[in-house]
């Protein structure tokens, strides 16, 4: 079966596409498993945020999921926009949904209102801080993928803007909308937040470094593979000291332990500069990750009743 972008078009992508809802539904499942390490990620900092300050309620919990939803708008957006570029690569083609489907832009709109709708009121419980902090979730959003911004093509902001927003906005907004004290340890998985999102961006664009140098431009394409090899090097030499000197301070607790030691295969990949090829590996350690994060929050919760 071959397939073809027209995002948008209302005839169907593939030129064998007899499978109907039940294909379009799958697939579409297929895609947000593929994504785990983008909402699930999300997911697994809010927890962190909300039971190191022993937060866990039934309202924080529909901030988690507020938030996790948010971050998986937010990489279904980005795959849309990059459509035409994943086309390109088979094993991106894969990985991105609207590469094999043409999906008319009338539903897009309808799915991304919904969406939108229910990350709005799971914000909006907290108030005018929680409204603003939606409206920089979206502009982040669309900032990053969207033409003519698209944060993402542009060599160094690019960077920038996953130090920010992929791993340490969840954790900054959670602390920020339940009112917590801000801790040392704030501090310090903050620091490993952004340090993670910056070698995790930095591995995918050395990972797909061939394919970005004839189709877009990233901060690995400007500098060189070489020097971006070696950024990554360093980014993940850093992360690991904070890790280390977080648990060895005890500023970390040792319960977040398994977490760490969850992603050591991840940071052992990216140590040898070779990008992130086996994305599988990424999926079990944020799975682990998540079931992990969940049972804390689990905890936490029956013992608040």
């Amino acid at each position: 079966m071959t397939h073809r972008v027209l995002v948008g078009s209302n005839r169907p992508t593939s030129s064998n596409a007899h499978g109907g809802g039940a294909t379009l539904a799958r697939d579409a499942v297929g895609s947000t498993m593929h994504r785990i390490d983008a909402w699930g990620v999300a997911l697994v900092v809010c927890a962190l945020a909300l039971v190191t300050h022993d937060a866990v309620t039934g309202t924080t919990l529909i901030l988690m999921f507020t938030v996790g939803l948010a971050y998986w708008l937010g990489y279904t957006i980005n795959d849309y926009f990059d459509a035409p570029f994943d086309a390109k690569d088979r094993k991106g083609a894969h990985r991105n949904f609207f590469v094999a489907h043409r999906v008319p832009k009338g539903w897009a709109v309808a799915a991304y209102v919904v969406a939108v709708a229910l990350v709005l009121s799971g914000f909006a419980r907290f108030g005018l801080i929680g409204i603003v902090i939606f409206g920089v979730c979206v502009a982040a959003m669309w900032a990053y993928s969207a033409p003519p911004v698209r944060l993402k093509s542009r060599p160094g902001l690019d960077l920038v803007w996953h130090a920010l927003f992929v791993q340490t906005f969840p954790y900054v907004l959670c602390v920020i909308l339940i009112d917590a004290t801000w801790t040392m340890l704030d501090y310090v998985l903050i620091s490993i937040n952004v340090f993670a999102s910056l070698s995790g961006q930095l591995a995918q664009q050395v990972r797909d470094f061939d394919v970005d140098s004839s189709t877009d431009r990233t901060f690995a394409t400007t500098v060189g593979l070489r020097a971006a090899r070696m950024t990554l090097q360093i980014l993940t030499v850093c992360l690991g000291v904070i890790v280390v000197v977080g648990f060895a301070t005890e500023i970390v607790p040792w319960y977040l332990a398994p977490i760490a030691i969850a992603f050591v295969p991840v940071l052992l990949r990216r140590l040898q500069g070779s990008g992130e090829r086996r994305r599988v590996v990424m999926y079990y350690c944020t799975g682990f990750s998540l079931v992990y994060a969940a049972g804390l929050v689990g905890v936490q919760f029956v013992t608040t009743l």
